[in-house]
């Protein structure tokens, strides 16, 4: 019998894979591996549901209304597939730090892994603003002790930043093509 953990093929466009019967996600090694105290008896894995797996829809939607005009409008479905592709890039991304992680033999994933992974994994033209984001921001902290972490970059990247991050935003949402009609947030 081979030691490979089976994997499902994906089924109705969903990245990763579904296994048969829903979204039971116990045959799959990465989720096994990661639980505490896995002893390698599949049948003990708790069953994970499909909104405990992606990230919330509402956030997914407020991130894409801030990259349309007002008067756009996004189906359901446009909503739904986004939340899968985000659940699976976080996973993706993650995954590459966390094994970066294991061969130093460390146990947190920091910010330069996080960097490091999407280096190589070949999201370079992500790297510089997001390294400015992760400097301004530890710099922040570092000088607002009392006060809580802003969550925007306006609040701890500057004006010249700022105008850096928005031109990033409006290429990323563009699909790295200037925005159609002229339209900016």
């Amino acid at each position: 019998m081979s030691d490979q953990v089976p994997t499902f093929p994906q089924q109705g466009g969903a990245p990763g894979g579904v296994p048969p019967g829903g979204d039971n996600f116990q045959g799959q090694q990465g989720y096994a591996e990661g639980q505490a105290g896995f002893t390698g008896d599949q049948s003990t894995l708790p069953v994970l549901r499909e909104q405990d797996r992606l990230l919330p829809i509402a956030n997914i939607s407020r991130i894409m209304k801030r990259a349309i005009p007002e008067n756009g409008k996004m189906a359901k479905d446009s909503k739904e597939c986004m939340q899968e592709c985000c659940t699976e890039f976080i996973g993706f991304i993650t995954s590459e730090a966390s094994d970066r992680c294991t061969q130093e033999k460390r146990k947190t994933i920091n910010g330069e892994d996080i960097l490091w992974a999407m280096q190589s994994l070949g999201f370079d033209q992500y790297i510089e603003p997001l390294k400015m984001y992760l400097q301004a921001y530890r710099e922040s902290i570092k000088g607002d002790r009392g006060l809580e972490a802003p969550n925007a970059p306006a609040a701890i990247m500057g004006a010249d930043g700022q105008q850096q991050w928005q031109q990033q935003q409006v290429t990323y949402m563009s699909g790295g093509v200037a925005p159609v009609g002229g339209y900016q947030q």
